[in-house]
Formats: C-alpha cells, structure tokens, sequence
C-alpha cells in the first residue's frame, strides 16, 4: 500500500478534539507562518478544514495536516477542532513526504474564484467589512474584488489572463470601454514590469482629456466659439497677445469681441490665485492685501482664426521675418529634430508628474512599517553627512507621507504633532519614523515637473534606495538618475 492510500484514503472516525490534545511533531514546515488574517479567521470561524491526524503506540492524536490550523486554534483559545482520524504512515520518512506533497500541490484560488467566492457572498447581503471577517481577509482586498466583479472587462481579463493579479483585475475595470488602455495594462502585467506607473499615466490623460472637454463646455455655454488647438504654423489663425488692430493698438479679448474671427481654445497658462487658510479665507500680508501665488492650469487662449482676412497685423512677424535666412538655412531633419526634443520635453515632464504620484503612494505605504528595512541606517548616517540635505523643508511632506494626526507645520505656524507621535511608538518604529522624515526632504524637490532634467547625486541616492527597497522605478526616474531606459518602457503622446 502507497504512503498516499494509507494516510488519506483509509479512514477510521471523524471526532471534534482539543486542539491542546493535539501532537504537533517534525513538520515539513519548520515555520507555521501565522499571519494575522489567518488567526483571525480561526478566531472567527474556527478550523474550517478538518486536521488530519493518526494515533500513536499511546493513542495520541499525531497531526499529519494541519499544522497551522491546530496551532493557531491553540492561540486564539479554541475549545475543540474538526479531525480526521486515518492510518497511521508505515514509516515516518512517508510522513514527511506526504506534508510537503499535500502542500505543493494545494492550488490556491485564482483571481476570478475570488473573485466570484466574494460576489455570490455579497449577494446574500454581507458587506465588505463582513467578508473579510469570515474569510480573514483584508477588507480593502475584498472591497477591490467586488469592484472587479462590476466589470465583465476586468473579469473576463482576469479568467483569460492568469497572471493578472487581483489588484491589477481593478485597474483594468477602472478603464472599462477603453479597449486601447486595457490592452496597454494587461501587456505590462504579463511582462512584469511598469504596471502601476502605466497606469497613473493613463489616469492622468483621463484625467486632463476630462478637464480639457469641461473646460470646453463651460466656454461653449457662456457663448464663446470652442476651436481645437491650432498648429504653430498655421497662416490664418494667430493667439490674440501676438495681434495688433490697424493702428498698431494691441488686441485685447474684449476689444476683440465682435470680430467675427473671435474664437478660443483650451490650453495651460499662468495666472494668479488667492491663496485661502484651512478654512477657506484669503490669507492678508500686512501691507499688501490679499496674498497670491502663481499656477498654471487650464484657461482660454483666445485667438483670431483668419486674422489677416480681420485686418489684424503679427507684432512677431517682423522678427519672424528678419529670421528667416536662419529658417531657410535650417535642414528638415534639424527642424525635425527640434519639434522631437520639444515633445519628449513635454512628454517626459508628464510622465514625471505621474512617476511623483505613484512614488508618493508607494511612500506612504512603505512608510507604514513597524521596523525599517536592511540598509537603512547605513542610507540614513549617509544622507545625513551630505551637506546638500535639508531637513526642514520636507517637514510638511514628512506629516503627509507617515500620515500623522494633528496639525501641521505651515509658514506662520510649528506644531510637534510628529514629535508627540516619536515619543509614543517603539525604538523600531522611531527609526522608520526618522527614515520618512529624511525621504520627505530628499522628495520634497522633486515636486517640479522638470525635476528629471536635473541628474544629482542626492536624486540617485535617493532613488536607488527606493529601488533597493523594492520599488520599481519608472522609465523616467531611470533618466533621473542618468540611466538610459528601454524606449518601450517610456511614455509616448504629442504635444498637448
């Protein structure tokens, strides 16, 4: 008789024990690896799966599977768990070699099993927070389970595609009816690499395409013509700041009105705003008024469509005129080559906008651990030595990215929020405290959308620890610190 045919095919009862009474000997897992949910799932529900067991020469119960389930039955006080009783294995070598078969070939449930196990529970009117305590699951995993059984995209893509995980599944719904987008992330997926920051790329153009087409609506309704951006070199349509009236008067939008040319298209430009308190007022300086700060954001660039037939003149066409032996001596492939490095420019300035958004995230869940990684204080003395770190300006960063309770530090205002939270944690938790407060400052600058146009040893440090710290870098982060990444890897789009 087979070790397999003794130990699971022959039964000799089914009986409820103590777990206490339970023998647990040499197991081919040397650790039960008992992590939160699952203890919680004991506590809650108790041991689902019956253990399997054998009696010995004394008639103990020896565990042949079920070594964690007995053990955390044990810690979270269980007064009795499920065993079936079998042969006892005729050696003990087929003991051991039966636990590491039954573990190597339990499959675990795929994404759209869990998907679906989530969404027939859900039907019966459990909520979320009722699912993962019945499952011992991470409420946030379930809630984003639920979300992916909404989309017949996300689902079909998760049974088709195995190796999508259930995070990834989500992402994929977010984009349900953008056939383009789906395909760009179910690609990244399979290759394992740029996932996420793919995805907040095409977050991002969403998210602007929005903002553009709103923008355009509310022109539209309050009477003014909506055309596209024009190109740089169109003859007949010409912004209105570079036009002037036939008395040399520079054209305004109001002096332009009536013109029957008068027209607008939606573009980012500078303008000033308030800058507002906590609670929503405009802040005072003591001598001048309301206090400004200067944005770009979208606004309408007003121009004239068929500016000569208007009788306007180009207060720039004298110049472009004077210029044009430059022009002319100019070959197309460096004129070419001109237009390229201006779109990889803008480009490369929004893919380091979506790169800081993903890293930020990363940040603050990284942030969250309770003891700091290997090498960290190795990277701390070194960042500390380097003249060029300046601690205070991340303060503010530092509140957000660890996520401290209380008010934070401003221009006119100090607040030991962040200290008060260091006087309360462990020494483990202290120094992950201090990591954030030395990331913050070494993040801090990168805010500005140009900051890959700027490799510096303090960015390359900074970044490769974040790498060594199992972050991936994106392309354009790779270009931050000097690296020349794979063109596939990089974001494409126009000028926009």
């Amino acid at each position: 008789m087979s070790s397999a045919s003794s130990t699971i095919v022959s039964r000799e009862d089914f009986v409820r024990v103590d777990p206490r009474e339970l023998i647990v000997g040499a197991n081919a897992r040397l650790d039960p690896r008992l992590d939160k949910e699952f203890v919680d799932s004991v506590r809650e529900r108790g041991v689902l799966q019956a253990v399997t067991a054998y009696r010995d020469d004394e008639q103990r119960l020896v565990v042949l599977f079920g070594q964690r389930r007995t053990v955390a039955a044990v810690q979270v006080g269980r007064e009795t768990v499920p065993v079936m009783v079998v042969d006892r294995p005729e050696a003990e070598v087929d003991r051991l070699g039966d636990q590491v078969t039954e573990n190597d070939r339990r499959a675990a449930l795929s994404t759209v099993d869990r998907v679906a196990a989530f969404e027939q529970m859900s039907m019966f009117g459990l909520s979320a927070s009722q699912i993962a305590k019945r499952t011992g699951t991470r409420k946030a995993e379930v809630a984003t389970a639920l979300a992916v059984a909404k989309s017949k995209l996300a689902t079909g893509a998760a049974k088709r595609y195995e190796f999508l995980d259930l995070r990834q599944a989500a992402v994929v719904a977010e984009f349900d009816g953008d056939k383009d987008a789906c395909t760009q992330l179910i690609v990244a997926a399979k290759e394992g690499q740029g996932f996420d920051h793919l995805a907040q790329r095409l977050r991002d153009d969403r998210a602007e395409a929005a903002a553009r087409a709103a923008k355009a609506a509310e022109l539209h309704a309050a009477g003014l013509r909506i055309v596209a951006e024009p190109p740089r070199a169109d003859p007949q349509v010409r912004e209105l700041y570079r036009l002037v009236d036939t008395e040399g008067e520079a054209l305004t939008e109001e002096s332009h009105r009536e013109c029957p040319g008068h027209a607008a298209f939606v573009g980012y430009s500078w303008y000033d705003v308030d800058i507002t308190d906590e609670d929503g007022h405009a802040e005072d300086s003591e001598d001048q008024g309301p206090r400004t700060k200067r944005v770009r954001g979208l606004a309408p660039q007003f121009v004239c469509t068929d500016y000569v037939a208007r009788g306007h003149g180009d207060r720039y066409r004298a110049l472009e005129t004077a210029s044009q032996a430059d022009k002319v001596a100019e070959t197309d492939a460096e004129r070419e080559a001109k237009r390229a490095e201006r779109r990889d420019v803008i480009q490369a300035n929004k893919d380091w906008t979506s790169a800081t958004t993903v890293r930020r995230e990363w940040l603050t869940g990284f942030l969250a651990r309770r003891t700091a990684p290997k090498g960290a204080v190795a990277f701390l003395a070194a960042s500390l030595a380097q003249p060029g770190l300046v601690l205070e300006r991340g303060y503010d960063l530092a509140y957000e990215l660890v996520q401290v309770d209380g008010p934070r530090p401003s221009w006119h205002r100090q607040s030991n929020a962040f200290t008060d939270l260091v006087g309360r944690v462990s020494e483990a938790r202290a120094q992950m405290l201090a990591l954030g407060l030395v990331l913050a400052a070494y993040e801090y600058p990168l805010r500005e959308k140009s900051s890959w146009r700027d490799p510096n040893a303090g960015t390359v440090r900074y970044l490769s620890f974040l790498q060594e710290c199992k972050y991936e870098l994106a392309a354009i982060e790779q270009r931050a610190c000097g690296e020349t990444p794979d063109p596939a890897e990089q974001g494409t789009g126009s000028e926009g």
